[in-house]
């Protein structure tokens, strides 16, 4: 029997259960909204919890850039469930592909979301292109940026869009806030930068910039070939998963497990740790299942063989 034709929302009612059942989130505790809370400043409280358990849940990896044999990066919104949720894997995906299917996620069960391109900092103190999304889900009179797909210093809770506001980074010394410059001219829209630093006693340092234009699926489609196939983007030469720390009894985030190529560090408030340097990938296969949950399937495996970020 054919399924029934897809309501007005990304997702059915049925798949939004799927999600908050695998990254299993307290229900008791914040029961399922609907668009009249959804879009109200009573939706924050559960947009944050749900950002939190999103992050602890759903890696941020590009490991489908390695181990596949096709090596290309779908951000159709059923493919990503399947892949996130369905297959029952552990997987994630990198900024467009966790940014997109939450977006669509919050839209199923009642937010309003825009979604916008970020232009992530360079290391000579300027920024590349369009290479990053974000999520501007309005609550009440107030606008917030969410994202769910940086990895290990992208914002940990929804930040309203107010100039120099400070939020903490989960429940460490670390902070972020967003910083709004105007744009050259009185016509030319300003942008806002999303800033991150240690604790108080470092310097703030710009981690990306975006700003109010709304993206479309075709826009982010070319991203998307961008940073999946560029022989310059770190994505197709590096693997790196991030998956970061929930703290259910402080009911925040604490740290994050990062894999780095062959190196494995676990980071806890402010201590870091090295806990595993994987020298076959044997070893690494087993670290994504071990410290991850990530699960790969022997065609997966083979992907990887001959290419440059294979170990040997």
């Amino acid at each position: 029997m054919s399924r029934p034709q897809r309501p007005k929302t990304p997702y059915f009612p049925e798949d939004v259960d799927a999600y908050l059942s695998q990254i299993s989130f307290p229900t008791e505790k914040y029961p399922k909204i609907g668009p009249e809370i959804a879009r109200s400043k009573d939706g924050l409280e559960f947009l944050a919890a749900l950002q939190g358990y999103q992050l602890a849940s759903v890696p941020f990896e590009n490991l489908i850039l390695h181990y596949s044999s096709h090596r290309a990066i779908t951000l159709d919104k059923d493919v990503l469930f399947d892949k996130i949720i369905a297959s029952n894997c552990g997987r994630g995906g990198y900024c467009m592909e966790n940014n997109l299917f939450f977006g669509n996620i919050l839209k199923s069960l009642g937010f309003e979301v825009i979604s916008t391109g970020a232009r992530v900092a360079a290391g000579n103190g300027g920024c590349g292109g369009w290479s990053h999304q974000v999520n501007l889900v309005p609550l009440g009179d107030e606008v917030y940026m969410v994202d769910v797909g940086f990895g290990g210093e992208g914002p940990t809770r929804p930040m309203p869009l107010i100039d120099g506001v400070v939020s903490k980074w989960g429940a460490t010394d670390a902070e972020t806030r967003l910083t709004y410059k105007k744009g050259s001219k009185s016509w030319i829209p300003g942008m806002w930068s999303y800033e991150h630093r240690k604790s108080r006693s470092h310097n703030w340092t710009t981690v990306y910039s975006f700003g109010t234009t709304e993206f479309h699926p075709p826009d982010f489609e070319v991203m998307n070939f961008a940073s999946s196939n560029r022989r310059t983007s770190f994505f197709t030469y590096r693997i790196l998963v991030v998956k970061l720390l929930l703290d259910k009894e402080v009911g925040d985030i604490t740290g994050a497990i990062i894999l780095n190529g062959n190196e494995v560090k676990k980071r806890v408030y402010n201590k870091s740790e090295i806990i595993a340097e994987l020298k076959t990938e044997e070893e690494r296969v087993k670290a994504l299942s071990k410290h991850f949950g990530i699960f790969l399937t022997d065609r997966e495996r083979a992907g990887i063989r001959g290419t440059v970020t294979e170990l040997k």
